[in-house]
């Protein structure tokens, strides 16, 4: 990928919802209450740890997952959950220094790495904002071009 390409592969892997293996603590989950007739998402109330995974070198890794195809071929004996990344990202701020990488699709072509680090970075307020004010000007430029 070129520079620019990167770019916005990053701006819209922060906006993805993407699958993280991870392990649920049933004693947080509700039983009595839980419907069998449809999924049952997880909420704020029930508790997960993020899975991490040995790679070559002893390097911690998360892998996350674009489909369940890459899930399959990579044959992972664990739960999987949908997040999304700033989700994600919430949930490692306290535990970064546990991973030192995160591989998207990991053993597939279009595998992608990217340090944990980097990855805290994507989602910086400075970062935040500077999406914010092109997502405003983006709308204003669609809007006069509805008026013209």
């Amino acid at each position: 990928m070129t520079e620019e390409e990167n770019d916005v592969f990053l701006n819209e892997f922060r906006k993805s919802e993407l699958l993280v293996p991870l392990q649920i603590e049933l004693d947080s989950l509700d039983l009595e209450n839980m419907n069998l007739d449809g999924l049952n998402e997880i909420n704020d109330e029930v508790k997960f740890h993020l899975k991490i995974f040995i790679g070559p070198n002893d390097i911690k890794v998360l892998p996350i997952f674009t489909d369940e195809e890459n899930i399959h071929d990579v044959k992972l004996n664990t739960t999987v959950g949908s997040l999304f990344m700033r989700d994600l990202y919430r949930s490692i701020i306290l535990i970064q220094d546990s991973f030192d990488q995160i591989i998207i699709n990991p053993s597939a072509e279009n595998e992608y790495k990217i340090s944990i680090d980097d990855f805290m970075a994507l989602f910086d307020e400075e970062r935040e904002f500077e999406d914010l004010m092109k997502e405003i000007e983006e709308e204003m430029v669609e809007e006069d071009e509805k008026i013209d």
